[in-house]
């Protein structure tokens, strides 16, 4: 005989699940009560949108499923904006909820809130346990949705009296999902057809989303892009799938993408789109989008299909499949026509009609006059002092960045090839990520350098998990790009409000130096003029270098030029080819 938290706590363990994140209350007691001796730990933080997020940390940087823990009513509210974040960035996030007991749903309860109602539009799945009998069918469903296809969040939400409940257990349950008819994979000949747009195209370029690491397919699709040699970019959340000293690569693409990558697409007559939505961050105005483009979707969720306009062949399935499928049809031609214009032979096998020769269209592409963002903008003494700080992060450390503009200058000046090693909130833009989240990377991954990058208004919005830093004693290097404003706000409202910085005004900031201090956490401070010139003073390399090394938890403010801009930009509205590099 088991109590319903038992069975819980067992069901996890079952599932592979050794780390949760939560934070108690009473209709969760129960399950609380039962941690001790499962094999469980629980990190608790200090807030439960800290939890969520540093559940979805620690998905992002292993893969695996992270569990989130919270009690009814404002404990599960408070646990949405994480489920939201992990729905756009397809995270596989199992979130447990207390519920009041059975017999008082829907007599507003204290502390009753519907959660399976409140979430179910940002759910994969989610489910109100109604038995204790039900719970390891539920929990074992629970994560073969979080986890299969394109991963995401799921919410169980379970009433305390069946956490209290006794029952005959006899063990886990492992759930097997219905026959489903196949994916139509574009029927079995979809290679040929990618085959044939190769053949026609003139000016083709390829762009990788987050749907190229979900699926571990990297090896197979690094090797592909070697092989077709095109320009290649990448979204926020493909950054470190393509190595950046391919000479293809022309970094990230959109919004603030650079220029390369963004005159690259609007340019291209053919666009071979590798586990990406094609949201409006990476495609400017919908309606000018890669305007003389055919477009070839990779893509494992058929509603991400035909968003912006319709493609020419959609390849659904997951790319650890369809990348090999289409790398082995091509390998069977050759990359442009001989001297002679005939097909060429091997071993005495004609290979169809070669590829043409695109070395034109890559020199144009991937030219030293599209090379950098702006002259201007590498001027600035926060890209420098970015440029530094990465320049020096020991190998395969992982880097985290909040949500705004220092995302961005983090974004375009990340050079890693890692393909886990740039994480941030993307399609959700959820200010206060990076901190909670970084908590969840540095447990995941306990011997590798995790540097966080906020900027003063988001690293407010969870500051209270300096507590769970500490108190865990994680080596979490937090940075605050401090420019005294909500910056991309500001921005906007500068370039587009006529200077009217209509609450963006963060001038009466605390002392984060002292703040982390009375964290008991090491702080210091950089200016603008440490890193003015480059190479950076011999003084300036050293303090970066003692707060990368450090074994213990620090925190750097760097203190950045109140009005200083990210470029390039497409402002709202705007083709990706109409890039704003400087005030107009």
């Amino acid at each position: 005989m088991l109590k319903g938290s038992e069975i819980v706590l067992q069901c996890l363990r079952a599932e592979g699940v050794d780390l949760v994140f939560g934070y108690p209350g009473g209709a969760i007691m129960p399950l609380y009560d039962a941690l001790d001796g499962s094999g469980v730990r629980h990190i608790l933080t200090r807030h439960e949108q800290g939890a969520v997020f540093a559940a979805e940390g620690y998905a992002r940087v292993t893969g695996k499923v992270g569990v989130a823990m919270a009690t009814s009513g404002p404990g599960a509210t408070n646990l949405v904006t994480g489920i939201a974040d992990a729905k756009m960035d397809s995270v596989p996030l199992v979130c447990i909820t207390g519920q009041v007991r059975s017999a008082l749903i829907g007599t507003d309860a204290f502390q009753e809130t519907d959660v399976f109602g409140v979430t179910l539009s940002l759910t994969k799945w989610s489910r109100l346990v109604r038995t204790i009998d039900e719970i390891p069918e539920v929990i074992a469903e629970g994560f073969h949705w979080a986890r299969s296809g394109r991963p995401g969040p799921v919410v169980i939400d379970i009433p305390t009296d069946l956490l209290k409940a006794k029952k005959e257990f006899s063990g886990p349950v492992k759930f097997i999902p219905h026959a489903r008819p196949a994916d139509a994979k574009a029927d079995g000949g979809f290679t040929d057809t990618i085959v044939a747009l190769l053949q026609q195209a003139s000016r083709p370029v390829a762009l990788v989303g987050a749907g190229a690491k979900l699926s571990g397919a990297i090896p197979e699709l690094r090797q592909l892009l070697d092989d077709l040699n095109v320009p290649t970019f990448a979204t926020v959340h493909g950054l470190g799938a393509v190595p950046p000293q391919a000479p293809y690569y022309l970094g990230m693409v959109g919004m603030h993408g650079t220029r390369a990558a963004n005159m690259a697409l609007h340019e291209t007559d053919l666009l071979l789109v590798f586990g990406a939505r094609l949201d409006d961050r990476v495609t400017g105005d919908p309606t000018r989008f890669a305007p003389q483009a055919k477009i070839v979707h990779f893509e494992i969720d058929p509603a991400q299909l035909d968003r912006v306009r319709p493609s020419e062949l959609a390849v659904i399935g997951d790319l650890a499949e369809t990348i090999p499928a289409f790398q082995a049809e091509l390998r069977k031609i050759p990359t442009h026509s001989t001297s002679s214009g005939q097909a060429s032979r091997k071993n005495g096998e004609t290979w169809g009609t070669p590829l043409p020769d695109w070395s034109g269209w890559r020199a144009i592409a991937c030219g030293p006059e599209r090379a950098e963002l702006d002259p201007r903008g590498l001027a600035q003494p926060t890209i420098r002092f970015l440029d530094e700080l990465f320049s020096r992060l020991p190998q395969d450390s992982v880097v985290l960045a909040d949500v705004g503009q220092h995302q961005m200058w983090a974004a375009q000046r990340y050079r890693s090839s890692s393909p886990r090693g740039f994480i941030t909130s993307g399609g959700l833009g959820a200010m206060g990520f990076a901190l909670p989240a970084a908590v969840g990377v540095q447990l995941a991954k306990p011997e590798t350098c995790v540097l966080c990058v906020s900027g003063d208004g988001g690293f407010q919005m969870n500051i209270q998990e300096l507590a769970t830093v500490h108190r865990l004693g994680l080596p979490i290097k937090l940075v605050i790009i401090d420019n005294k404003y909500l910056g991309m706000v500001r921005q906007w409202q500068q370039l587009f409000y006529q200077r009217n910085y209509a609450e963006t005004d963060l001038s009466d900031n605390p002392d984060f130096v002292e703040i982390a201090k009375a964290y008991r956490i090491n702080a210091g401070r950089l200016s603008e003029d440490a890193v003015r010139e480059y190479p950076v003073a011999s003084e300036t390399g050293e303090l970066i270098d003692r707060f990368l090394r450090s074994p213990e938890p620090e925190l750097l403010v760097f203190d950045c030029a109140p009005e200083a801009n990210v470029f390039p930009m497409v402002p709202a509205g705007a083709a990706l080819s109409e890039m704003v590099f400087e005030e107009e």
